[in-house]
């Protein structure tokens, strides 16, 4: 975590916790899953800026178009970060979380989304847990977070509201997760109680 720490000191408010759920995980997989929810905590301030095919739907716009302003406005924001350093739990894989992401823009003619530009770390490199267990152990999770099956059920149900309020949750749970972390030297694992 020292690599992290140095990484992060100085850097606060260029860091992002962030977190994601699309459809493609467990039916299968997809290499541009329908991307549902999108959400970045700041490390410094705690602010949450979510993007979410929820809040589009009930905007009015149609599950493709929702999805495409989704996209597009993450992808704004992301863009008008500096020198971003994103924490993330699994989002480096091949098939998913920020090349899905990514994917999925470019699926939508969506080509400006730059992650060359991004220090990001993964958070599950420091813990042999799932993301849930974790924020359980350390007082940072909520009621409103699903397992990622149970995303995968809401989503099939069209509960993008039950997907987006996870999602949300985790980002949050993340942000709070490593600020403990970086300011009390400890692990991640440290003491973990099944």
């Amino acid at each position: 975590m020292n690599d992290m720490k140095l990484l992060i000191k100085g850097c606060e408010e260029k860091t992002h916790a962030i977190h994601y759920s699309c459809s493609g995980f467990y039916g299968g997989g997809a290499l541009a899953p329908t991307i549902c929810c999108i959400a970045l905590t700041n490390l410094k301030t705690g602010e949450l800026h979510s993007f979410s095919l929820h809040n589009y739907i009930i905007a009015g716009k149609c599950f493709m178009d929702a999805e495409k302003q989704l996209l597009t406005d993450f992808v704004n924001f992301f863009n008008s970060l500096e020198n971003p350093i994103m924490a993330h739990w699994m989002m480096d894989g091949a098939a998913y979380g920020f090349k899905a992401i990514s994917a999925r823009c470019e699926n939508f003619g969506i080509y400006n989304l730059d992650l060359a530009k991004i220090q990001a770390f993964d958070l599950n490199i420091y813990s042999s847990y799932s993301l849930r267990p974790v924020l359980e152990k350390n007082n940072f999770s909520s009621v409103n977070i699903l397992g990622g099956k149970d995303e995968a059920l809401w989503f099939e149900k069209r509960n993008f509201n039950a997907v987006k309020l996870s999602t949300e949750a985790k980002s949050v749970g993340l942000a709070k997760l490593l600020n403990f972390y970086l300011k009390n030297d400890v692990e991640i694992d440290n003491d973990f109680i099944d």
